[in-house]
């Protein structure tokens, strides 16, 4: 187990150095001045290249990825070009948000897609799978974002049983914080729980063919049974899988989901800093989610090894 834990480590650490590579490059060799941004197209010569050496930005590419590796590895993430003020303690201050919206969302993701996925597979062929199915395709088609208005039109607008955006703190009023979050979570949610109940289905109706599972009806095992204790624990192990790519895709999610109900998190910042050009802030803010999603992945592997102990010896 160790030793297949600690070769996903080392694959783990190398996709975070191709992944900083290519995040920085990207961001490079994208059109537009960050101290143009700052300055304003009237700026003079000389000033907008004072600004250039004081952010750095006329140093040599090589130099320049150089410093910000030493700076991610040192935990000093250089400061905003807009805000002037230190990445991480902009990234700190949001991150309270996004992490409990993400945790929220995949909460209810798992709580609603397992369960209907497994009674869309003791149904099959029933027109209660088949509705199950279509929820899936239809969930899959709608944009998050577009799922997220419509929440906020009639869940807010209308019945006014949640706030329509903003967060008012934990610190300042914790229960109205989480209420905050319910509208976003679940407009975030809805494409995973489309996903994942598929997914689940599908692995139900693999495992509901082995010959244990046939064993376990001829011996009169109740129904319920055969699904929740022989069927389900093997069947979990493609679930937990696609539940860590998942959280990867509620992160990238949030950078809308958070912009439409105005959240202060971190997929706002994100969103402002494109269009501030603020590169540092983008840059950190990709490869520290890049990172948090390998770490999550990483643990995938450790719930997949306790499921399955064969990886152990054959990964």
């Amino acid at each position: 187990m160790l030793d297949f834990l600690l070769r996903r480590l080392a694959a783990a650490l190398l996709t975070l150095a191709l992944a900083s590579i290519v995040v920085f490059l990207v961001l490079e060799v994208l059109p537009g001045d960050p101290a143009l941004v700052m300055l304003g197209t009237e700026a003079r010569p000389d000033t907008l290249a004072a600004l250039h050496a004081k952010l750095g930005l006329d140093r040599p590419l090589l130099e320049r990825y150089v410093s910000w590796v030493g700076g991610l590895l040192s935990f000093d993430l250089g400061n905003s070009y807009a805000y002037g003020t230190p990445v991480s303690k902009l990234i700190l201050d949001r991150v309270v948000v996004t992490l409990p919206l993400g945790a929220l969302a995949l909460s209810f993701s798992a709580c609603v897609a397992i369960p209907l996925g497994v009674f869309a597979a003791s149904r099959r062929g029933r027109m209660s799978d088949w509705l199950v199915m279509g929820f899936g395709q239809v969930g899959i088609s709608i944009p998050n974002f577009w799922f997220g208005i419509l929440l906020a039109l009639f869940l807010a607008v209308t019945l006014k049983l949640f706030p329509a955006g903003g967060f008012p703190g934990w610190g300042t009023d914790p229960l109205g914080s989480l209420h905050a979050l319910i509208l976003p979570a679940l407009s975030l949610s809805l494409p995973e729980i489309a996903i994942l109940s598929r997914v689940t289905r599908s692995s139900m109706l693999d495992t509901l063919r082995e010959d244990y599972v046939r064993t376990a009806r001829a011996k009169g095992v109740a129904e319920r049974d055969v699904l929740m204790r022989h069927a389900l624990r093997n069947a979990l192990i493609p679930i937990v899988t696609i539940a860590g790519l998942i959280a990867g895709f509620l992160l990238a999610g949030a950078i809308i989901v958070e912009t439409v109900f105005y959240l202060p998190g971190v997929g706002k910042l994100v969103f402002d800093s494109i269009s501030n050009r603020d590169l540092i802030v983008i840059k950190n803010v990709v490869i520290l989610l890049t990172a948090l999603v390998l770490l999550v992945n990483l643990l995938v592997d450790m719930v997949y090894v306790i499921l399955d102990p064969r990886p152990k010896v054959s990964v």
